[in-house]
């Protein structure tokens, strides 16, 4: 029956090798599911937030700018001139609206943003109604002006927020993919250094089965 028993311990090695085959497989798999989710969380770290924040440090910028140049206008007479400074800033602002638009937004960020859009357009009107006043500028208008600009960079600063706690929230996720790919791997090779000894034992038993040779022996 030694061919019985050959058959027998190759099954078993098949099996195992079956085994082996379908772990290295399913963790291949598993590792390039999750470098493509980490991979998309770095992406998303400088594309939706560092590059974001960047955006709301220049729209800050801007409306400070804004509000400097009003505070400083004394007279009628630089209103032209204000107008056009006053402008420049405002197609600035826009485009880096349309710029902050086009990243990933969560739904906090997206009421927010919302939010200052809806300030920057009240912004707009009010400067205009200040600077087109045939007389000295109404300091009410200015007054509305100033609260407009205060509520604006607080809607930039909750932004600013909103972008801190979300990579925060991807550096703790990708720290979760790389701990999990690398208790994986620890497994995997445990499972591996196991198989291996049960291949060995497998070798050792097949080897002690075979009969020996019988030595002749002759005769004096």
């Amino acid at each position: 029956m030694k061919w019985a028993f050959t058959i027998r311990q190759k099954s078993k090695a098949a099996t195992i090798l079956g085994v082996v085959f379908l772990l290295i497989l399913g963790k291949n798999w598993y590792d390039e599911r999750k470098v493509a989710e980490l991979g998309n969380s770095f992406s998303s770290v400088y594309e939706d937030r560092l590059v974001v924040e960047a955006y709301i440090y220049q729209l800050s910028d801007h409306i400070y700018q804004k509000k400097i140049m009003l505070d400083n206008c004394s007279n009628q007479e630089n209103m032209p001139h204000l107008q056009n400074k006053l402008d420049q800033h405002n197609t600035a602002i826009s485009s880096l609206i349309q710029d902050y638009e086009k990243t990933k937004l969560t739904t906090i960020e997206t009421d927010c943003f919302a939010a200052f859009k809806a300030n920057v357009a009240a912004i707009e009107l009010l400067e205009n109604k200040y600077l087109s006043s045939a007389n000295q500028p109404s300091q009410v208008t200015k007054s509305g002006l100033d609260k407009r600009y205060e509520i604006a960079v607080k809607n930039l600063h909750q932004l600013s927020g909103i972008q801190v706690a979300e990579g925060k929230l991807l550096n703790d996720q990708s720290k979760k993919i790389i701990a999990g790919s690398s208790l994986l791997t620890q497994f995997e090779l445990a499972v591996l250094i196991g198989i291996g000894l049960i291949i060995q034992g497998l070798i050792f038993a097949a080897k002690s089965a075979v009969p020996k040779k019988s030595q002749a022996f002759s005769l004096n």
